[in-house]
């Protein structure tokens, strides 16, 4: 199946991981039997320009929360080194115009405030950009930002020097018309900050469950690099900042156009995509079977964390048979079910109270560590953690060798 690439328009995108139909991530059951919306989850790329993309992904509004206590944290502790960039190589004026189009902008304009910069600004999601949803959040301002949206924003306020978009761009059905937008947005020859996660650790360490209804498009720094160089923006530098599970790619583009450049994936970008998902069959079936032979010896497993990550680890690889819980501390969580797999959400005291031997973390690795030291009891007890992800020390992957 071919379908159309959301970064340089070609035909040549090719399915490669077909999920079936699966639930929004942001979803909760109030009983293991409702029932829960579903919508294919189709995972591919493009042969021309190498993108990983999601096909006929979902429509933004039916995977927008019902729930305004939801939240998403990213890594941050990179922004002091990328203000000090910017403010010394960029924008050094303490009255350029600074303007971020989202919440995950504020850390890094409170920051440039800190440096003494006088001007920085948020979009208001509602008077700027017309969203009254309390619970909306990036995949609805992402299909609001279009170039009409900004121009009406100029005209009111005038455009950016510096512009900041954290963790919108890979939210993106359309991500040439947010890039558009966002050029309107800036000032002939301003900066454009994009930051977006690094989809390579999640690639060659095949973990599917990184892939999410609400991330459309996956890029490396190779592809983003390529993204903003097709849509004829060549003065762009791409960093790389290294977290263990995942890292972070910030791409500081001028807001100069030049002639589009086209630019094809090396064969080694396309053996790991191939690799990935050729990988899936595999590494499902090891995990439900040690699972499996758990249930056999009568031991009892949990996973730890309601969060989407778990949800997909539960669901691609369907293991709800073979886990009794899932681990939650956060009390809006507490007492629903988790959605695919009807699971009970419950709070950590259940290590113990349900005799739990194997807790699979569905964490990132800072929490992981914070709850493993938590649990010290747990593992003097007997009690095991592993990891759900490859990048972690505790990866489930050391104990599948022989599943």
């Amino acid at each position: 199946m071919k379908d159309f690439c959301r970064s340089c328009h070609s035909r040549d995108v090719i399915e490669t991981l077909a999920l079936g139909p699966q639930p929004a991530s942001n979803r909760f059951l109030v009983s293991p039997g409702e029932l829960c919306d579903k919508h294919p989850l189709n995972f591919g790329y493009c042969q021309g320009c190498g993108l990983a993309q999601l096909l006929n992904p979902a429509p933004s509004a039916s995977i927008r929360s019902p729930h305004i206590w939801l939240s998403y944290n990213e890594p941050e502790s990179h922004l002091d080194h990328l203000v000090e960039i910017l403010s010394t190589e960029f924008v050094s004026a303490h009255s350029a115009k600074i303007r971020g189009l989202t919440y995950k902008d504020d850390t890094t304009l409170e920051r440039l405030k800190r440096l003494g910069f006088s001007n920085p600004e948020r979009l208001d999601i509602v008077h700027d950009l017309c969203i009254r949803d309390p619970s909306a959040g990036l995949e609805t301002i992402q299909s609001s930002l279009t170039s009409p949206t900004a121009q009406k924003i100029i005209s009111e306020k005038g455009t950016a020097d510096l512009l900041i978009v954290r963790h919108l761009l890979e939210h993106a059905h359309s991500p040439i018309e947010l890039l558009r937008a966002c050029q309107t947005l800036t000032a002939a020859g301003g900066v454009m900050v994009f930051e977006v996660p690094d989809a390579r650790k999640m690639l060659t360490g095949g973990d599917h469950c990184f892939l999410w209804e609400e991330h459309i498009v996956y890029f490396t720094a190779d592809t983003l690099r390529r993204f903003f160089e097709q849509a004829g923006l060549s003065d762009v530098e791409v960093r790389v900042y290294s977290y263990a599970m995942e890292d972070s790619l910030v791409a500081i583009v001028r807001n100069t156009t030049s002639e589009t450049q086209e630019a094809h994936p090396a064969p080694e970008e396309t053996s790991i995509l191939l690799e990935f998902t050729d990988s899936f069959d595999a590494r499902s079936r090891k995990v439900r079977n040690h699972l499996q032979a758990l249930s056999a010896q009568g031991k009892s497993v949990a996973m730890f964390g309601a969060g989407h990550l778990s949800l997909k680890f539960i669901n691609f690889y369907e293991l709800a048979p073979y886990i009794q819980c899932v681990i939650d501390d956060n009390p809006h969580k507490q007492g629903l079910f988790m959605c695919g797999s009807g699971l009970p959400i419950v709070p950590s005291s259940c290590l113990e109270t349900y005799q739990i031997d194997l807790c699979i973390l569905g964490l990132n690795l800072e929490s992981e560590r914070k709850v493993c030291e938590a649990k010290a009891d747990y593992i003097q007890r007997g009690g095991k953690f592993l990891s759900a992800f490859s990048a972690s020390s505790k990866s489930i992957d050391s104990e599948l060798s022989n599943a």
